[in-house]
């Protein structure tokens, strides 16, 4: 193999490396502000929960019982999302040190196949985060919804 062949190979190689790992940091950075954005809209669902309620005795009774019912699900969605979190950080990490074995790679053949691994390996957990993401908001959102049918005011009609 000659070198312009080498130098050819190893520019694509870097090229493709270079934008499955730039997808990786976007895919990170999109679940990251995912959690954000939950994070921003329960403090809005709790404003608007509490903004309706009456006497401070109505609250109390309310509050025990959301207590002994929602705390242990927000937990339970905390930990999935904290699983999620550091799963999605191994992911990276493996698609990092993938990204590098393809420069490590001593023939055009061998670094085509970490390529096609590594494109591999980032559509897989691309998949799996969304699906992850997407499973843990339906839950989120089924929670919430429970506990405003149970505990908020009735709805206008």
């Amino acid at each position: 193999m000659s070198a312009a062949d080498t130098k050819k190979a190893t520019g694509a190689t870097s090229e493709a490396g270079d934008e499955v790992f730039q997808e990786a940091m976007r895919s990170y950075e999109k679940a990251l502000k995912a959690g954000i954005q939950l994070q921003e809209e329960s403090v809005n669902l709790w404003k608007d929960l509490l903004s309706k309620l009456g006497s401070p005795q109505e609250l109390q009774a309310k509050l025990e019982s959301m207590t002994a019912d929602a705390f242990p699900k927000a937990r339970e969605r905390m930990e999935e999302f904290v699983e999620t979190f550091n799963r999605m950080s191994k992911q990276t990490i493996d698609l990092f040190e993938k990204t590098l074995g393809v420069y490590q790679a001593t023939s055009v053949p061998e670094a085509q196949r970490r390529v096609q691994d590594l494109i591999e390996s980032s559509l897989t957990a691309l998949r799996t985060n969304v699906h992850s993401a997407l499973n843990t908001n339906a839950k989120i959102i089924a929670d919430w919804k429970e506990l405003v049918d149970r505990f908020g005011p009735p709805a206008k009609k």
